[in-house]
């Protein structure tokens, strides 16, 4: 049996036209109706898509003599005896509007996370130009940074909830509809250069935020200017975030219906999501713990900074070994 007459069993198995795994494979009908009638072979990305689409080894589809499809990945839901879920196309198309519609909430309440700080760690160091009671600078700060950071939690939760019937997404490998794809893809390329733009203003500001902290250093014999020069950083900080979150949100739902990047099937691992949530929930408590502990709020913001350093090697580390267990 030749690869395009495997080809045509295998869409037949799936109850596809042509055209429905031509718009899966973003690719045109005509290449499809090629490698059907041998006149083309599909490329070697196509070939790997094919395989995961399809559920059989690239070895069945290249080589001739293979008569029985074999799994490529024998741990994925259908190889294991669970029905594969399908996204719909009304599905996909609600999912990106609520995703585009959360980007700025949810920004803002990660902005909000990181600005609750400032009053705070102002008030702890107004003492050096004014008297002020450390008892009521601290009552103050705290009443300003629960201001702050009970309202981000409020929108964390609330389009948290909005956002769960479509955690499979992010979670599950899934079959997508025909159309799926095509949606997917043009609303990437609707919001490539925005995207872009906004990712490029929001890292340069996240690196120009530690600059009033350089200035504020060069002058040490004033302690509120120190002060107010992490303020500074932080403010900085939370407006090249907010920017960064508001062009990531839609773009990383585009890539879980494409699951493509982060999203692909292999990358869908509990494991890695479990360390990713400790990891994090981890390095809130020691921040807590040393800033409510010594009080020197002013000094602790560096455990954010250190803590996004070593999640990026934790994060290849661990993507490494995962990759190496397949």
């Amino acid at each position: 049996m030749t690869m395009g007459e495997k080809l045509i069993a295998l869409r037949k198995r799936e109850c596809w036209t042509q055209d429905d795994l031509a718009e899966r494979l973003d690719v045109s009908r005509q290449s499809v109706s090629k490698w059907e009638g041998g006149q083309a072979y599909p490329a070697t990305d196509k070939l790997l898509e094919l395989s995961r689409l399809f559920g059989v080894s690239t070895d069945y589809l290249l080589k001739d003599e293979l008569q029985s499809p074999e799994p490529e990945e024998p741990a994925l839901p259908e190889a294991a005896g669970e029905p594969m879920r399908q996204a719909t196309l009304e599905e996909a198309a609600a999912f990106l509007a609520l995703k585009e519609a959360s980007a700025r909430p949810i920004a803002l309440g990660v902005a909000l996370c990181i600005l609750s700080p400032v009053c705070l760690i102002l008030l702890s160091g107004l003492h050096a130009i004014r008297p002020v009671r450390e008892q009521i600078a601290v009552a103050v700060g705290l009443v300003v940074l629960f201001a702050f950071v009970v309202p981000a939690v409020a929108l964390f939760v609330t389009w948290g909830g909005r956002l769960s019937k479509y955690e499979y997404f992010e979670k599950e490998v899934f079959s997508a509809a025909p159309g799926v794809t095509a949606l997917a893809r043009e609303a990437m390329d609707r919001d490539r250069e925005s995207h872009s733009r906004r990712i490029v203003v929001g890292v340069s500001l996240c690196v120009a935020s530690a600059v009033p902290l350089l200035v504020c250093v060069a002058a040490p014999e004033h302690e509120f200017l120190l002060t107010c020069g992490v303020g500074a950083l932080l403010v900085l900080v939370a407006a090249g975030v907010y920017l960064i979150i508001t062009a990531s949100i839609p773009w990383d739902a585009c890539q879980m219906l494409l699951q493509e990047g982060d999203y692909a099937p292999e990358e869908k691992s509990p494991l890695l999501r479990t360390v990713w949530v400790v990891y994090w929930c981890t390095v809130t408590a020691i921040y807590l713990g040393w800033s409510f502990t010594t009080r020197r709020w002013n000094d602790t913001w560096i455990v954010w900074p250190v803590a996004g350093v070593l999640f990026g090697a934790v994060s290849a580390a661990l993507h490494l070994v995962h990759k190496r267990k397949k």
